[in-house]
C-alpha cells in the first residue's frame, strides 16, 4: 500500500507507539514513587527558588540536598499544573514514541521489510519498557538515541566533526534535566578516541589530521563542561557520584540491581544483544566503525545495573541500523529475497510537514482535552492512573484527614516506596524515608529494608526502632505496607499505636 503524499510513513509510526503507550502504560507507567517527589520538588522551585536542603524528613532535615534534575522537576510541576498526571504522563509518552519512531525510521531507510523492523523495534521495546516512568529519565532515553545518531552519521560521513558541537547546547539542557547526561558523554568520549586511534591505524575514521583531534579534544571540553553549567555548579556531579557510586543501592533499589536475565526484559536484552553480535560478525573486522562497538560497552553496565538496559536497547538499534547494509547477509537476502530486502529503492519524496503534521495534531488534542478536564479514553483526562497495586490509595482520606497543622507533631513513620506519596499527597507530615538515595546512603537504607522483612526478629525490629525513635524524635504517625514486617510491630503494640485504617495494600496508624 502506498501512503499518500501529504502523510509520511513516520506519522503513522509515531502514532502507533504513542497509542501503544498510552494503552499500555496507563498503570505502569505511574508506579513509580519518584514521580511524586519530583513533581512537589518542581512546585517548591517555581515558588520558592532552588533548594539547598531536604525539605521532606525529619531523618536528615540538616543535610545538605540538591535537586539535580531540577529542570526536568519544573517541567514536571508545568505539566502537572496544566493537566494533572495525565498531562506528565502524555509527555513522557509523546518523548518514547518520538525516540522510538526515529529508531524506527532509520531501520527502515536501510529497505528492511517493515515486518523485519518491527520485529526488531518490538525487542528493543521489550528491553527497554521496564524503566519507562514518569520521571526526567526519559529525556535520558531520547537523548541517548541523538547522541549516538549523530556520532553514527558523522562516522560515516553523512555530517561533519563540526556539526557535532550542537551536542553541546543540548548536553547543557540535558545535564540539568538528568545526571543520565553523563551516558551520553562518554558516547562522545569514546568515539573521539577511537576515532583517533582508528585513524593512526589507517582504519574507516572520520579524523583525518591533527587538526580534527584538537576539535574532538575542544567538543569533549565543552561537553564535560555542561555537568557544571548548571545553579548548582560541582555539586550537581557530586550528587550524581553519591547515586552511581554507592554499591549497596544494588542490593536494595530495583533500578540498581544486576540484570535479571529470568525476567521477559532480561531475556529481550540476550535477544538483542544476539542480533548485534550476529550482524556485526556479517561485516569484514576490518571494516568495523568505532561507533559500531559502542553497544557492547552499554551492555556491561545493563549487566551491572539494570537502569541501564533501556540505553543500551536505543544504542543497540542505532547500530544495527548503520551495521546492517554493510554485512554479508544483506547482500544474500538482496538477491535471494528482494521482498524483505531492497536497498536501492529510493524512497517516495513528500515534503518535512508529511511526517508532523498528524502527530501535532494528536498530542495538542490530546493536551487540550486533558487541560479541559474532560475524561475522553486514551487521549483525555483521567486516563493516567495510579492503583491502589502500587500505592496506598484507599488510606488517602484518613492521611489527608489526620493531616498535621503547623506547630502539631508531624513525624510520620513510613517505608521507602510511600514517602514520595505522602510529600506530594500529604505535605503537613515529614516523612521517615523516600527513595532519594543520595539523602540516605545505601546502608541506612539497606538497614530499613532489612528491618522490614517478615523473618526478621521482632525483637531486632523493636529494638531499632526504638533507636530511631531516640535519634530523630518520637513518631506520631505510621504508615506500614500490610505485608512488611513493620506492620507486624504496630499491629503488636496496642498500647501505644491505633489503628485508623487498613486496605490490602497497606495500613496507616496514630500514636495513642
Amino acid at each position: 500500500m502506498t501512503l499518500p503524499r501529504w502523510i509520511g510513513p513516520g506519522a503513522l509510526v509515531f502514532c502507533a507507539f504513542w497509542l501503544f503507550l498510552m494503552i499500555a502504560g496507563r498503570e505502569e507507567m505511574l508506579c513509580d514513587p519518584g514521580t511524586f517527589w519530583h513533581t512537589t520538588t518542581g512546585q517548591i522551585i517555581l515558588k520558592d527558588g532552588f533548594l539547598r536542603h531536604d525539605p521532606y524528613t525529619f531523618t536528615f532535615p540538616a543535610k545538605s540536598w540538591i535537586p539535580s534534575q531540577w529542570l526536568g522537576e519544573v517541567g514536571m510541576a508545568i505539566a502537572h499544573r496544566a493537566g494533572g498526571f495525565d498531562t506528565q504522563f502524555l509527555g513522557a509518552v509523546t518523548i518514547l514514541a518520538a525516540a522510538f519512531t526515529f529508531l524506527t525510521m532509520r531501520c527502515l531507510r536501510t529497505g528492511l521489510h517493515p515486518v523485519v523492523v518491527g520485529f526488531v523495534m518490538a525487542l528493543s521495546l521489550a528491553c527497554a519498557s521496564q524503566h519507562f516512568h514518569i520521571r526526567p529519565t526519559v529525556v535520558t532515553l531520547a537523548g541517548m538515541v541523538g547522541t549516538a545518531a549523530a556520532l553514527v552519521d558523522c562516522d560515516s560521513g553523512r555530517i561533519r566533526l563540526r556539526q557535532l558541537f550542537w551536542l553541546v547546547p543540548c548536553f547543557i539542557i540535558w545535564a540539568n534535566i538528568h545526571g543520565g547526561y553523563l551516558a551520553g558523554y562518554g558516547l562522545v568520549v569514546m568515539s573521539a578516541v577511537g576515532w583517533t586511534i582508528f585513524w593512526r591505524l589507517s582504519r574507516p575514521s572520520p579524523v583525518s589530521s591533527w587538526f580534527d583531534v584538537k576539535w574532538l579534544a575542544l567538543l569533549i571540553v565543552c561537553c564535560g563542561a555542561a555537568a557544571v553549567i548548571s545553579p548548582y555548579g560541582l555539586d550537581a556531579p557530586r550528587a550524581w557520584r553519591a547515586i552511581m557510586g554507592d554499591p549497596i543501592l544494588k542490593d536494595i533499589i530495583k533500578e540498581h540491581r544486576p540484570l535479571d536475565f529470568s525476567e521477559p526484559y532480561g531475556k529481550a536484552v540476550i535477544g538483542l544483544a544476539a542480533l548485534y553480535a550476529f550482524l556485526l560478525l556479517g561485516v569484514n573486522w576490518r571494516n568495523w566503525r568505532v561507533t559500531w562497538l559502542l553497544p557492547p560497552v552499554l551492555l556491561l553496565q545493563a549487566i551491572e545495573r539494570c537502569r541501564h538496559a533501556s540505553l543500551f536497547a536505543v544504542v543497540a538499534v542505532v547500530s544495527i541500523a548503520a551495521i546492517w547494509p554493510h554485512t554479508r547477509w544483506a547482500k544474500s537476502l538482496a538477491e535471494k529475497r528482494p521482498d524483505f530486502y531492497q536497498p536501492n529503492v529510493t524512497p517516495i519524496s513528500r515534503p518535512w510537514w508529511a511526517a508532523v503534521w498528524l502527530p501535532v495534531l494528536l498530542v495538542l488534542l490530546s493536551l487540550v482535552l486533558q487541560m479541559s478536564r474532560l475524561p475522553v479514553p486514551i487521549i483525555g483526562a483521567h486516563w493516567a492512573n495510579h492503583t491502589q497495586r502500587y500505592f496506598p490509595i484507599e488510606l488517602l482520606d484518613v492521611i489527608q484527614a489526620n493531616e498535621p497543622q503547623a506547630g502539631e507533631a508531624n513525624r510520620l513513620f513510613n517505608e521507602v516506596s510511600d514517602g514520595g506519596f505522602i510529600i506530594f499527597n500529604a505535605p503537613g507530615y515529614k516523612v521517615f524515608a523516600d527513595d532519594r538515595c543520595e539523602i540516605f546512603g545505601g546502608e541506612w537504607l539497606a538497614t530499613l529494608v532489612q528491618a522490614s522483612l517478615p523473618q526478621t526478629p521482632a525483637s531486632e525490629r523493636a529494638a531499632l526502632i526504638a533507636k530511631w525513635e531516640e535519634d530523630y524524635g518520637q513518631f506520631a504517625f505510621a504508615l506500614t505496607r500490610t505485608e512488611s514486617g513493620f506492620e507486624q510491630y504496630f499491629q503488636s503494640c496496642t498500647d501505644q499505636w491505633e489503628l485508623v485504617k487498613r486496605s490490602q495494600t497497606a495500613a496507616f496508624y496514630r500514636r495513642k
